[in-house]
């Protein structure tokens, strides 16, 4: 959805409310920015931080990508990709996610919905914006403390 419509702000809570039964969990942010800035190999090792994964051991993003399959293999895993503007994000950091222990849960917020039926993602849910009367009641909610 577009941005500033919450997708963040869900994303979040379900990972805080869920994160405890993974055997590994990562919210990774701002991929686009960080990606923009500097480049995928970046995240790659952001990545891998989160995951225990020595920074040296990257040199390369097919490097940083086994690696980080192989880290990630038969485990339980909560990921969150936050902000993926391209399909290369999702396949330089996600992979193939056929390795995944059962019960993984892979999470990405993105604007744009074809990037996940490129990337051939199962379940989608967009969020969709408040239409004016559910947005100056909830601006009122918030600012006033009033319905």
């Amino acid at each position: 959805g577009m941005g500033g419509v919450g997708k963040t702000t869900i994303a979040r809570a379900i990972y805080e409310a869920i994160e405890e039964q993974f055997q590994i969990s990562c919210f990774l942010a701002n991929i686009r920015d960080t990606c923009e800035t500097n480049g995928i190999l970046q995240l790659q090792k952001i990545l891998g931080e989160h995951i225990h994964v020595s920074r040296c051991t990257f040199s390369n993003l097919y490097d940083g990508m086994r690696i980080i399959r192989n880290s990630l293999c038969n485990k339980k895993v909560l990921i969150v990709f936050y902000d993926v503007n391209d399909v290369s994000q999702l396949e330089n950091l996600a992979g193939n996610q056929d390795c995944l222990g059962p019960g993984s849960r892979v999470m990405i917020t993105t604007r744009d919905m074809h990037l996940l039926k490129t990337h051939e993602v199962c379940d989608t849910y967009e969020v969709e914006c408040l239409d004016k009367t559910e947005a100056l009641r909830f601006l009122c909610s918030k600012a006033f403390k009033r319905d």
